[in-house]
């Protein structure tokens, strides 16, 4: 692949309860291996022959993860190494990660019909419920009452961490500027939705890159909140003046994208 500056990892989740299929990863998958453009800043209509920054293109690079406890902690760290180190057995062709790691990783989780939702918070402990293996997360006391992240490695880090990348109020603003609405939730389920968000907020401090981590909860299937146009819209950034239309390259796909929000503004801070 030629030298592509803004590398974006997106995640979905695989099977799970009623899910053959998840919805999370048939949204992300449908964006693998695709190119974005940063939009032309909205100031180049009032000035249209003044010098304006050219389109940069982001890459994005969609992975399954399986909705394992196991699955999350073997897998994560090392989405977070610098070259990051991915799975085994992915397919052949799969784009080779970036030397220097990911711009940004995002995560995303099937949720209940309603908009997507944007979780702030990533929670250490909780987790009382089976994961798709019929496995627990690890036991932090002696009875298995209280589960969660019991590794040495995360034994200093708070009980929550918070999403603090994005400014969340001006994301939101311009989503719906937009025609896509965005919530936040401070609860993420206590599930691996929310194991993963912690994880990968804790694996960004502790590997001191700080990349940027978000968590989007999608809608089931059919839902206009789980199509892929609408996660795209989202992923990028945090603010951006103005609107413009941007593409979406990829294997035999091409999706139209209004106002895709510029990722260097929390990519490079």
């Amino acid at each position: 692949m030629t030298a592509i500056k803004h590398r974006v990892l997106v995640t979905g989740y695989g099977p799970f309860r009623q899910y053959t299929e998840n919805p999370s990863w048939l949204a992300v998958s449908k964006l693998h291996n695709s190119i974005i453009y940063t939009p032309t800043p909205a100031s180049h209509a009032a000035h249209p022959h003044a010098p304006h920054p050219k389109p940069e293109p982001i890459h994005i690079t969609a992975l399954e993860i399986p909705v394992v406890y196991d699955a999350v902690l073997a897998t994560v760290p090392g989405l977070h190494a610098a070259p990051p180190h991915l799975p085994a057995g992915l397919p052949d062709g799969f784009p080779a990660p970036p030397a220097e790691g990911y711009s940004l990783i995002v995560h995303v989780g099937v949720g209940h019909s309603q908009p997507l939702r944007l979780e702030l918070i990533g929670d250490k402990t909780g987790y009382d419920k089976p994961d798709y293996e019929g496995k627990y997360a690890d036991a932090l006391d002696e009875v298995g009452q209280v589960r969660g992240f019991a590794g040495e490695r995360y034994a200093a880090l708070p009980e929550r961490l918070i999403q603090s990348a994005v400014d969340a109020k001006r994301l939101l603003a311009g989503c719906a500027n937009d025609g896509v609405e965005v919530i936040t939730s401070c609860d993420a389920g206590h599930y691996l939705c929310d194991f993963i968000l912690y994880c990968s907020l804790a694996e960004s401090m502790l590997e001191g890159r700080e990349t940027p981590v978000l968590f989007i909860h999608c809608s089931p299937v059919d839902d206009p909140m789980s199509t892929p146009e609408s996660l795209v819209r989202v992923l990028p950034g945090s603010s951006s003046v103005g609107s413009s239309c941007s593409s979406v390259t990829g294997t035999g796909v091409t999706v139209d994208i209004r106002d895709y929000r510029c990722l260097m503004e929390f990519s490079e801070a």
